[in-house]
């Protein structure tokens, strides 16, 4: 069926320092659609998505809605006009009331005579959203009371709700940059059905590195490679082997996770843990061996992320010690982990990760204050340029220079800056918080052989993650926890790998049900 032409973008191009960053672009979305947009990280998909918000200027081409020209100067005039957009890093303040950010910037609506403010109105239309979004939640309530993944509906159900309710606009365009990478299962559900239920009255542009997602959702599919459009395919027509390849340029390799390549532990051990509680965890024992992949799953309220900054001691625990080697047991203390060869990375990168206004180089160096600066304390430029352009290449950081403001860079090659800031030390153990969040397929699998190379050197990972396949392929074992304790440990060698029906059952508390598991 022939829809209306809702908006049109006309050989945009976008270039920064000599890099074409968005390069003869050309996409037409119709009324009540959903387009995936896809390509690797670098591509240009999210400044395509500034362009069409206002944020970034393009440097010529043009774009049409509703048949009238539109070149918005910031993202309020874009929202004006009913282009919404979820960004890939949550912008909700925490310490507000609910309501208060469902209508955030909407107040002088909800006011008499410019200054009394009309609380019981906002909150009676904020509640009727969120209900209408499914996602059963009191809007009076403190946003920070929430957990990660339902603060993150929460922003997909302002972006998606508020621009029919508050402001009458008929067929929105609504932007989902990387929308479901936070939530959990349940959660996951109730944005489909909201997309499901508003495909009448708005049109999407949906970015996912979940391909299976993007052939689910979607109408048509739009790949992107090296800032120009490669490909515009009918989903029903597309299957995740084409996309992959289209993509990346290769086809998704067989050994993916590189198991064949998988460490066998020694029984040293790196990294030993015992009795350590803290907030979301307690009681918790773990025995990481020299050079293993320590897997560690569960549900996004399990306490897994919260124990794996226990045992760094980035928020030290109330109780427990750790031990590191065959050393003292102690505290865990973030300045000992450091000193000791211990690395960490967050899975929130720009609120924990980086600095994004700091350049590429500055961003790597944070942790590595001792190795760039002299006794006098004078800092060596030359080499953190150097060892920041060595990391540039062997990480394939893409369109940067030392230089560049991490803010320039796509998620997935910020994630590879956080990532180079403990290899250009001499790391012993990592624990990583969903290192691939956000990252698109050829990255990951340049980040799982990065993974392998350091494990086949000695290092001891731990992997904090919630994709199951990535889970089972690159762990030697898995540590499951449930409601804060690890409930099992699992063996996973190569030749043996558990299934993810059997991880999901023993991820999930005592008489829930069962669910298929999606697709890493």
């Amino acid at each position: 069926m022939q829809r209306a032409l809702k908006l049109a973008v006309h050989d945009i191009c976008k270039r920064y320092e000599s890099v074409n960053v968005v390069e003869s672009v050309s996409i037409a979305i119709e009324a009540g659609q959903v387009v995936g947009l896809i390509g690797e990280n670098g591509a240009g998909k999210s400044t395509l998505l500034n362009i069409l918000t206002g944020i970034v200027q393009a440097d010529s081409g043009e774009m049409v809605l509703d048949g009238k020209a539109f070149r918005p100067a910031n993202y309020a005039q874009a929202a004006s006009r009913g282009v919404s957009r979820v960004f890939q890093e949550q912008a909700l303040i925490p310490n507000l009331r609910i309501y208060e950010n469902l209508l955030l910037s909407h107040e002088a609506r909800f006011t008499h005579f410019g200054q009394i403010i009309q609380r019981r109105r906002m909150i009676e239309l904020a509640q009727d959203i969120a209900d209408k979004a499914e996602l059963g939640i009191d809007v009076r309530r403190q946003t920070s009371d929430y957990s990660f993944s339902k603060r993150q509906l929460l922003e997909i159900a302002r972006a998606c709700v508020v621009p029919v309710r508050i402001l009458g606009i008929a067929q929105p365009v609504i932007l989902l940059d990387e929308p479901t990478a936070s939530l959990d299962r349940a959660d996951e559900d109730t944005f489909f059905r909201l997309v499901a239920s508003m495909r009448h009255e708005a049109s999407f542009v949906f970015v996912s590195h979940r391909l299976s997602e993007v052939l689910t959702i979607s109408d048509a599919i739009v790949v992107m490679k090296d800032g120009r459009i490669v490909a515009r395919l009918e989903a029903r027509e597309a299957n995740e082997k084409q996309l992959h390849g289209l993509m990346v340029g290769r086809e998704r390799q067989a050994d993916y996770y590189h198991e064949s390549s998988q460490a066998v532990a020694g029984d040293q051990f790196a990294l030993q843990a015992r009795s350590l509680s803290g907030v979301g965890y307690r009681d918790v024992d773990i025995d990481l061996h020299k050079g293993e992949v320590l897997g560690v799953g569960g549900l996004l309220d399990s306490g897994k992320s919260e124990m794996g900054k226990g045992i760094v001691g980035v928020i030290p625990p109330w109780s427990g010690k750790v031990r590191l080697r065959q050393g003292d047991w102690h505290n865990p203390d973030m300045r000992h982990s450091l000193a000791n060869g211990v690395g960490y990375i967050p899975a929130e990168r720009l609120a924990e990760g980086i600095i994004p206004d700091f350049q590429m180089a500055w961003n790597m160096s944070l942790a590595s204050g001792d190795l760039f600066s002299s006794r006098l304390g004078i800092w060596n430029s030359r080499q953190e340029r150097d060892v920041a352009e060595r990391m540039i290449v062997d990480l394939n950081v893409r369109g940067a220079t030392p230089s560049s403001a991490c803010s320039k860079l796509s998620g997935g090659n910020q994630q590879k800056v956080v990532l180079a800031r403990w290899l250009c030390r001499s790391v012993s153990i990592l624990v990583l918080d969903n290192p691939t969040r956000g990252v698109d397929a050829g990255a990951k699998e340049e980040i799982y052989a990065i993974i392998r190379g350091l494990t086949a050197k000695g290092v001891s990972i731990v992997l904090i993650t919630d994709e199951l396949l990535e889970l089972i392929g690159m762990s030697n074992r898995i540590a499951i926890m449930q409601r804060g304790q690890v409930t099992a440990i699992v063996d996973a060698p190569p030749s043996a790998k558990p299934s993810e029906v059997e991880m999901i059952r023993l991820m999930l508390p005592t008489g829930d049900a069962i669910r298929p598991a999606s697709a890493a």
